[in-house]
């Protein structure tokens, strides 16, 4: 075994002994081959950015590079970076960060020597490249904040305040402040140059709804970018719900005070009533002595201008106008404008559609509801009640439907229940009356020929329905008026004015009058004397008594209403245009009871009734009168 040992180790000593002197034979290994060079020649052009320089990215970018190895081949190359980078072929794409970093973009290059050697040739010799690049993400944009924001300078005017931007990598180039010129009525752009300057004064604010824009210019340390950032502040002002604009003490039936808030900045007022009268009010005042708001309503009882301090008051519509924000109060319970009433039963009653309410006089409850199923729906009605009998007459109207329907019915009980009907009676205008003696009177248009028409006055006898007689009127334009007994009838047509007698079935006239400059837009029977006639001409109300035929009273102002419970009577004062009050006197015209601010609706249902004034229209108002 020993033998064979010694046989295998000089049989492998002869091959290597033999291989080797072979490869002595390689030229690589017996000539002299030049050694690498230290530093390889080796060109990168990255767009045009030398390796020093810093590449700046703010957008998406793409970088293209070309290597110049001066004929020697790659043997590994790679490009890294710490970003979101896209590299391929001859190009990098970086995506910004926007965050001002800075990062290595690098690049590895290994070139062969082309020695010859066996070290080349095995890849083990090899110029190492490495080259570094600095690449800045760029923000463009910064975030900052000016916290722009409002008080009161020194003088008590409107400042206007604002924080320093701090920049991450900019610089500030200017403000530019952009608001309305309260005074001026235009646009300012207020261009402040000095980056330390963090104030403004605004002397024309006043009170309102205003915005401020602040915007903040600035420029990129880095590259050529400029932007900007805008900030908005609007002062705070007394609102509409939660701070009432004006206050209100009462002084007596005609005055009040009017105050207001303080706007909260340096300013003055003028307060313009409805008469035209100016008030001016300095810093400090803002409380005036005016008359009372107007019944109803009275929505334009004064205006409230608000002044910057510089403005002329003779400039006030420039300034800020504030409308009075005030409103008659509204009736606690809707009761209805009394339509007819029965003063020995102490009730009064309103008619909606066939629902008859009656209410009380005394303090204005409701006593009962009842359906008047003949009534039902209707377009126009009059209603009329004789104290003394009780008896209670609703004129119907419909429009045609294919024809108009047009009734009367009277009730004699308080049920109304088997009403007397009337049919086929055409009223054209003014209520019926229904008179103490059983009479009913109203007055139509007849039809003469032609074009001809004539108005005449019809009495029936309200027990049975016949008619007694019917009494021709001077023109087809005339209006009546009949007093509660049923014992005398007016006939009152512009400037003219006949009054009759009613003797058994026929009208005696007993009065006539005619003035070419006198008007009588109404005309009716005092409640509380039947013998007397209220006339409200032009200019003045006058009292006629019907027995002597003669001015029992009168006064300068036009009439609208009598009260049916006290009698009083209601006048618009002479000078109503200037002063608007409405005087109330005592029912002889010879005494004044009480002045009202008052504003005189020719729409809507109005009523003096139980020294309450009502107005309704669209909603109920009252007012309870200290009588």
């Amino acid at each position: 075994m020993k033998n064979n040992n010694t046989i295998f180790y000089l049989l492998t000593f002869l091959l290597i002994l033999l291989y080797s002197c072979e490869y002595d034979k390689d030229p690589i290994y017996f000539e002299e081959l030049a050694p690498p060079k230290d530093k390889v020649e080796l060109e990168i052009e990255l767009s045009h950015v030398l390796p020093d320089n810093i590449i700046y990215i703010y957008e998406y970018t793409k970088l293209t590079y070309k290597i110049d190895t001066k004929g020697k081949d790659i043997f590994d190359f790679k490009i890294s970076i710490d970003a979101d980078a896209e590299i391929d072929q001859n190009s990098i794409r970086l995506r910004p960060l926007a965050d001002n970093s800075v990062r290595k973009l690098t690049i590895d290059i290994q070139l062969k020597t082309h020695t010859g050697s066996i070290a080349d040739h095995l890849g083990y010799e090899k110029y190492v490249g490495k080259y570094e690049y600095d690449v800045k993400f760029v923000k463009l944009e910064e975030n900052f904040k000016t916290n722009l924001r409002g008080g009161k300078s020194e003088e008590g005017y409107l400042q206007l305040d604002w924080d320093e931007p701090v920049f991450d990598n900019a610089k500030l180039l200017r403000y530019e402040l952009i608001y309305t010129d309260d005074i001026k009525k235009e646009q300012v752009k207020q261009i402040i140059t000095d980056t330390k300057q963090t104030s403004h004064i605004d002397r024309s604010y006043t009170w309102g709804y205003k915005t401020y824009e602040l915007y903040v210019y600035y420029k990129n340390n880095d590259v050529d970018y400029e932007s900007l950032k805008v900030d908005y502040f609007s002062p705070e002002y007394y609102g509409f719900k939660t701070n009432p604009k004006f206050s209100y003490e009462y002084l007596d039936n005609e005055s009040m005070n009017v105050s207001w808030d303080n706007t909260g900045y340096k300013c003055k007022y003028l307060i313009i009533g409805a008469d035209g009268s100016k008030i001016e009010c300095g810093q400090n005042q803002r409380k005036v002595k005016m008359q009372r708001f107007r019944f109803p309503s009275d929505a334009s009882r004064f205006k409230l201008y608000i002044l910057p301090f510089n403005m002329p008051y003779d400039d006030y519509e420039k300034g800020v106008f504030i409308e009075c924000d005030y409103y008659w109060y509204l009736a606690e319970e809707y009761s209805g404008i009394p339509q007819a009433w029965n003063i020995s039963k102490n009730e009064y009653y309103y008619l909606y559609h066939d629902e008859l309410s009656i209410y009380s006089i005394s303090d204005s409850s409701k006593k009962r509801d009842l359906l008047l199923r003949e009534i039902g729906y209707f377009d126009r009605m009059y209603m009329s009640v004789s104290a003394k009998t009780s008896q209670i007459a609703i004129y119907k109207y419909m429009y045609p439907t294919p024809i108009s329907i047009s009734d009367i019915f009277i009730y004699n009980n308080s049920n109304f229940e088997n009403p007397l009907q009337i049919q086929k009676i055409n009223i054209h205008s003014d209520p019926i009356y229904l008179c103490d003696n059983y009479t009913l009177f109203y007055h139509d248009l007849f039809w003469l020929g032609d074009t001809n028409y004539e108005r005449s006055c019809i009495v029936l006898n309200s027990k049975t329905g016949n008619e007694i007689f019917r009494q021709r009127l001077q023109n087809r334009e005339s209006q009546i008026a009949v007093s509660p007994d049923g014992k005398y009838l007016c006939d009152y047509y512009k400037a003219h004015l006949i009054i009759y007698e009613i003797q058994d079935d026929k009208a005696v006239q007993i009065y006539s009058y005619t003035n070419a400059d006198y008007r009588y837009p109404a005309c009716q029977f005092s409640y509380s004397n039947p013998k007397e006639l209220i006339l409200r001409g032009d200019t003045e109300t006058v009292i006629f008594d019907v027995e002597s035929l003669t001015n029992k009273n009168s006064k300068k102002g036009k009439f609208l209403y009598q009260d049916p419970i006290t009698g009083n009577i209601a006048c618009l004062d002479e000078q109503y245009n200037q002063n608007f009050l409405l005087n109330i006197y005592d029912k002889t015209l010879s005494e004044k009871l009480i002045r009202i601010p008052f504003n005189y609706y020719t729409s809507g249902n109005n009523s003096f009734f139980n020294s309450r004034l009502t107005f309704n229209d669209v909603m109920a108002y009252r007012l309870d009168l200290p009588l």
